[in-house]
């Protein structure tokens, strides 16, 4: 079945749905680059790491390239993404992920230094003692060239992320005020209203450029490190058991209302 907002705002179809592209994108994610990832971080040389962590890095800039093709052929299936999983979906922000997740993952380690967490409890699986030092270490006393870079990457985001909001809002705002105007003339309108909301979408996709910046800024060992953790938390949200927790979650509220 046809979702009703997809159907009522689609005026061009992509060849490929963004939902095709994203089951086989994030499978292999999943399935070779984040475990051989993981293995090169205990046992590779740096040559070896680094030539993953490239081809890690385009895997998501590939993410991001389809994602605005996909927008400039038909936004309607990002801005309605009725094939997210409930999970995913409160995460989401005009169609995918929020811009700051890169600097907040990227803080993440810097929180950690700061207050001496290690990431692990004794009792677990320690696989963080399987890892080379120089990657254990990575993380530790980072220079003032980085921490620099991180703070005009939060700046940026922080001065582009309310202008694309307002942006976004205008458009809404437009397109509701002559939703009750002739229909002929709401056609082109809306038309530009789509234009415009892929415009918008696509903007959102430029402070997610940030990742270009945060590579170069760091180290191989430090640039793995952070793919990881990224990697990890794009495939998380497909775990089939996460998601049926969030589910039982979701229907205990409920019965508790």
């Amino acid at each position: 079945m046809v979702h009703y907002s997809t159907a009522f705002f689609n005026r061009n179809k992509t060849s490929r749905p963004f939902k095709d592209f994203y089951a086989e994108w994030i499978d292999t994610l999943k399935t070779t680059h984040l475990p051989l990832l993981r293995y090169c971080l205990s046992s590779s040389s740096s040559e070896a790491l680094a030539a993953l962590v490239d081809i890690i890095h385009h895997h998501f800039n590939s993410y991001y390239a389809d994602l605005d093709l996909a927008a400039s052929n038909d936004v309607a299936q990002l801005l309605f993404p009725f094939w997210r999983n409930p999970l995913e979906i409160p995460f989401l922000w005009l169609g995918d992920l929020h811009p700051y997740l890169f600097a907040n993952l990227l803080r993440s380690f810097l929180n950690e230094e700061e207050t001496g967490e290690t990431g692990f409890e004794f009792g677990e699986n320690l696989s963080f003692f399987d890892r080379r030092w120089n990657v254990v270490k990575a993380w530790k006393s980072p220079s003032k060239g980085l921490m620099s870079k991180i703070e005009q990457i939060e700046c940026g985001l922080r001065l582009m992320v309310p202008e694309i909001m307002a942006r976004e809002r205008h458009a809404h705002k437009v397109f509701v005020e002559r939703l009750g105007e002739d229909w002929g003339k709401f056609e082109v309108r809306r038309a530009a209203k789509m234009d415009e909301m892929t415009g918008a979408f696509i903007d959102v996709n430029r402070p997610r450029s940030v990742l270009a910046d945060i590579m170069s800024a760091t180290s191989v060992y430090q640039g793995a490190l952070f793919l990881e953790k990224l990697a990890q938390f794009f495939v998380g949200f497909r775990g089939r058991e996460l998601v049926g927790e969030f589910e039982r979650c979701k229907v205990g509220y409920k019965l508790m209302k």
